[in-house]
């Protein structure tokens, strides 16, 4: 089998389930909507615990998840005093003018220590599991490269005392964790690229979880955020690391990516994958122990350019501006921090796996469901589309604002 064949082939499978998931949901709204259950109160809420969650994708799910006020959230993660504590804290202080008793916080949870996701676990119903390789302080990539320190040994720990954590548990019916884009090529097409092991590895996890008896939901969403380097959901400071491929910014002239302009990229919205995971534990029977796919968008440079140059107020153009493979290569030399973009760039530009999506309209089906959040919508938040042209004779404009 060729590529084309086993992409096309994989794609189509995921919208025929994604159509399926989507019906089975819309039919049973309605049926609740026919047949209202009594209110609640905040204290006979499910309680629903989630991991990592000053990372920026586990803190929009936090977020997202108390704005349906249908779930208590416990909000896990590791280290208090940070400025990725202080977020959760505020979130915590105005849940609380809000809905007192829907958020709860709890720190100096180790995802290596049985013991403490025992504790972590106590009385929940569901949980978010966010497993990652990353040894150092949060956002900071140590070993993404070819497994130099550990990285799947690190993470086999975690998923072996998650696993003890949730048998000791009972309570905790249902469990959603969050990986990258299924392989649809590897195990078919002879000749492509190694897939990086953190991504094999955590595609491993969700059946290494169900093979225990675990009831877990796979959620697939892409690795690339908008704007990839403007990360959405960051603690306070948007600017992910200290290389200056983390730094680039939008601006005249420039649309900063890693891949070609004429790439087909699947984007996410971390906020969207916050909406689909309130969804999943709404809805326990449409997705028990099934896996899921979703996108913000499926979009090439080209049409990044094209979307910054209508919304834009004043006329600035702008370009599509990959950074070079060949430096990411030699940089990937002397910091770890650009292992992790190159690697996942090469498997998919040097004609390995394929996205979920081939274009937005594959998208629709999601939308029945939640409107998805759009890169025009995050050029507006930027504030990109105010960004005016640069006076002749004078550097670009620019703007500092990240969302």
């Amino acid at each position: 089998m060729d590529r084309a064949t086993a992409v096309r082939m994989g794609q189509q499978a995921i919208k025929a389930k994604n159509k399926r998931f989507v019906e089975a949901v819309l039919k049973i709204r309605a049926e609740r909507e026919r047949s209202p259950s009594p209110a609640r109160s905040t204290r006979e809420l499910p309680l629903l615990a989630v991991t990592c969650a000053t990372g920026w994708e586990c803190y929009a799910i936090v977020e997202e998840l108390t704005r349906t006020r249908q779930f208590r959230v416990r909000a896990l993660y590791r280290t208090a005093g940070t400025q990725a504590a202080a977020r959760l804290e505020a979130l915590l202080q105005k849940t609380e003018a809000e809905a007192p008793g829907l958020l709860t916080l709890q720190s100096g949870v180790d995802m290596n220590s049985e013991e403490t996701l025992t504790k972590a676990f106590r009385d929940v119903a569901g949980v978010v599991l966010y497993l990652t390789a990353n040894t150092s302080k949060a956002g900071k990539i140590t070993n993404h490269g070819r497994d130099p320190v550990g990285g799947c040994a690190a993470v086999m720990r975690q998923a072996v005392a998650s696993l003890g954590a949730l048998r000791a548990n009972p309570s905790v019916k249902h469990v959603i964790t969050l990986i990258f884009p299924t392989d649809k090529v590897s195990d078919f097409v002879g000749g492509v690229p190694e897939t990086p092991w953190w991504i094999r590895q955590k595609l491993r996890i969700s059946d290494f979880l169900r093979a225990e008896g675990v009831n877990v939901t796979c959620i697939h969403r892409p690795a690339y955020y908008y704007a990839m380097h403007r990360v959405d959901y960051t603690a306070q400071v948007h600017i992910r690391g200290d290389s200056a491929l983390s730094k680039t910014m939008i601006r005249e002239n420039n649309i900063p990516g890693i891949n070609p302009p004429e790439f087909l990229v699947n984007w996410i919205d971390v906020r969207d994958v916050g909406q689909w995971v309130g969804t999943v534990f709404e809805y326990p029977e449409v997705f028990s122990n099934e896996n899921f796919s979703i996108a913000s968008c499926a979009q090439t440079g080209h049409e990044l350019v094209a979307i910054a140059e209508k919304g834009n107020r004043h006329g600035t153009r702008f370009k599509y501006k990959p950074f070079p493979l060949w430096l990411m290569k030699t940089l990937s030399v002397f910091t770890d921090e650009v292992v992790y973009p190159l690697r996942y760039a090469q498997w998919y530009n040097d004609a390995g796996n394929g996205y979920d999506f081939a274009s937005n309209a594959d998208l629709a089906d999601l939308e029945r469901i939640h409107p998805r959040w759009s890169f025009e919508g995050e050029l507006e938040f930027w504030g990109i589309n105010d960004l005016k042209p640069a006076k002749a004779g004078k550097p670009g404009g620019s703007v500092t604002a990240a969302g």
